[in-house]
């Protein structure tokens, strides 16, 4: 690359990045993450006492120990949300340490509240309620993390020369942020400087796959006309949440601008669940469709890798 091609993007707090690449555009969003509120509980140990009332030093098992219906509902909670898929009556009698005619009236409760949903084989996850709350919180909760991320993003701008972002949930929309684009994609950048809806983007689509097993569940939530969502098409949502998955990925075609794909891939930063998904976008013909996916997960597990090893 020539010395014309050399420029230098500058950080705040007088950080400076040197980078051999054509002149780009940064632009920096507002960033609000889907931190998933199981993903931060505490891994709740196995097993407890039989049912008791729990005195004012109780603490660890006594969420288990029963103690009223409050952490009795606490204890089923924590556990679904450490189980890696959904969890049968039994199984959570064994771990909660509750008979399951008190477990069957407590998992009718939760279930009504939407804390919990009851799959077709009668198994127990987490519900949908608990996700919406999770991911209505505001950004300044993980504000830095693009800052964080900044190094690797702009390694994978280098090597892919797309658009790269940082996407994550707030309600039902997508906030990017780290926005890193070349002086002919501003067009592209210009059009994430907004919130976008969840449905009709790659990011939102992969971090909602990973938090709502069953699309329907969302129907009566999902505003009508939200770009991206049709209650009549949820069996074919669930397809596509199911393949995402299955292969880490998510992509999206843009309503706004013909032509334009995005890809996402998710970024957990040591949570059990991902807490915002990396984003690379271009137009359709700029794409190597068969090879992108891969480059992608690549660079997240290299990130993903470094930063564990840096905590």
């Amino acid at each position: 690359m020539s010395d014309s091609g050399r420029t230098q993007v500058r950080w705040r707090r007088s950080e400076a990045v040197p980078v051999d690449l054509a002149p780009i555009g940064l632009e920096r969003v507002r960033l609000t993450p889907l931190q998933q509120a199981a993903a931060t509980s505490p891994q709740p140990r196995r097993g407890g006492r039989p049912d008791a009332e729990a005195g004012p030093d109780d603490s660890g098992d006594a969420a288990k120990s029963g103690g009223g219906p409050l952490r009795r509902s606490l204890a089923v909670l924590e556990e679904l949300a450490a189980a890696s898929g959904p969890l049968t009556l039994s199984e959570l009698s064994e771990l909660v340490n509750l008979p399951k005619s008190t477990l069957h009236r407590q998992m009718r409760v939760l279930t009504e509240l939407g804390l919990a949903d009851r799959r077709e084989s009668k198994s127990y996850e987490l519900g949908s309620y608990i996700f919406q709350l999770a991911a209505s919180n505001g950004p300044d909760r993980v504000r830095n993390i693009s800052e964080e991320l900044t190094p690797f993003l702009l390694d994978l701008f280098q090597t892919t020369r797309l658009v790269v972002s940082v996407g994550a949930l707030s309600g039902l929309e997508v906030w990017h942020t780290g926005i890193l684009y070349r002086r002919d994609h501003r067009r592209i950048a210009a059009a994430w400087r907004e919130p976008v809806p969840a449905f009709g983007s790659a990011a939102g689509r992969l971090l909602l796959a990973r938090s709502v097993s069953d699309p329907s569940e969302l129907c009566g939530i999902v505003p009508t006309g939200q770009t991206g969502w049709n209650p009549a098409r949820a069996k074919v949502l669930r397809r596509e949440f199911d393949s995402i998955r299955r292969t880490g990925l998510s992509w999206s075609r843009s309503d706004a601008i013909p032509g334009l794909v995005e890809v996402a891939a998710p970024i957990h930063l040591g949570n059990q669940y991902p807490v915002a998904a990396i984003v690379l976008c271009g137009m359709a013909n700029e794409l190597d469709l068969r090879k992108i996916g891969g480059v992608l997960l690549d660079s997240v597990g290299g990130i993903e890798t470094n930063l564990s090893m840096a905590r």
